[in-house]
């Protein structure tokens, strides 16, 4: 079983997208600097956006696939979506370095390139939504958790939630509380959904998935349920494999359910 210890602390070996090549035309060029580091970051602006509105903003994390500093890979796997239109918001693509993983510091650029586009393009930051697949769905689940005051809705897809091996003391001290508590209790599940609280989430997973089993979703979908989380949706793809993110990015409800959630309605 892939391990969220080594996604959030080590790291998940998956593919994070196709191999069809990038038509990136859509996307503008921007970065940022975090620790004396420069990260390239791609933005999305809808085309028919009404000037001066504040529309939602998505930040989404790749997977494994994408990772490097071209600031081009990260986005293969979104670019025929965003062609066909299915993208109504801001959607910024952040790129994980190579051997990293979305912890740390890669967290740390990722959501700097959030902030830093929703201050040039007049993002709305009662819309602030993560979605990720794979390596970047576990980093949806752990930044769901640490910082769920600060997105109103959460799209994992095809990731690991819980930690399955026990953590060295010193990899426990270098995590946030929220965490390390989830990394050394028995019920790790509980621990997320407990602490994403009311956060609206909508959970993609395939049920023959070969990379990320999908009794991970099923347990943290539970765990939902058991915690009052009422405002959570779990779509299971029957037959279907780990490679959904172009389906579930593409589901015809997702985006309308995505603009109706808003901070302030968390409660």
């Amino acid at each position: 079983m892939i391990k969220l210890a080594a996604a959030i602390f080590i790291g998940i070996m998956f593919l994070g997208c196709s191999d069809e090549s990038v038509s990136d035309h859509a996307f503008l060029t921007r970065s940022v600097t975090v620790n004396g580091n420069n990260y390239g970051y791609r933005v999305y602006i809808p085309q028919n956006r009404e000037p001066k509105s504040e529309i939602p903003v998505m930040l989404y994390l790749h997977g494994t696939g994408g990772r490097g500093d071209d600031n081009e890979s990260q986005l293969r796997g979104l670019s025929e979506i965003v062609d066909q239109g299915q993208f109504s918001f801001i959607v910024v693509v952040p790129q994980c370095r190579e051997g990293k993983f979305w912890a740390g510091e890669m967290n740390e650029q990722a959501l700097a390139a959030l902030d830093a586009a929703v201050a040039e393009f007049g993002g709305d930051t009662s819309r602030l939504y993560l979605a990720g697949f794979s390596m970047g769905a576990n980093g949806t689940w752990q930044n769901g958790l640490v910082r769920s005051e600060k997105f109103a809705a959460l799209v994992p897809i095809a990731g690991d939630v819980a930690p399955t091996s026990k953590l060295s003391d010193d990899v426990l001290a270098t995590l946030p509380p929220r965490l390390r508590e989830a990394a050394v209790s028995d019920n790790p599940y509980k621990v997320f959904a407990d602490g994403i609280g009311s956060t609206p989430v909508w959970i993609f997973h395939g049920s023959n998935d070969e990379a990320v089993p999908v009794s991970e979703s099923r347990k943290i979908d539970e765990a939902f349920k058991i915690a009052g989380n009422l405002n959570v949706n779990y779509t299971e793809y029957e037959g279907a494999g780990h490679l959904i993110v172009g389906r579930a990015l593409s589901e015809p409800r997702l985006f309308e359910w995505l603009a109706n959630q808003r901070l302030s309605d968390k409660k």
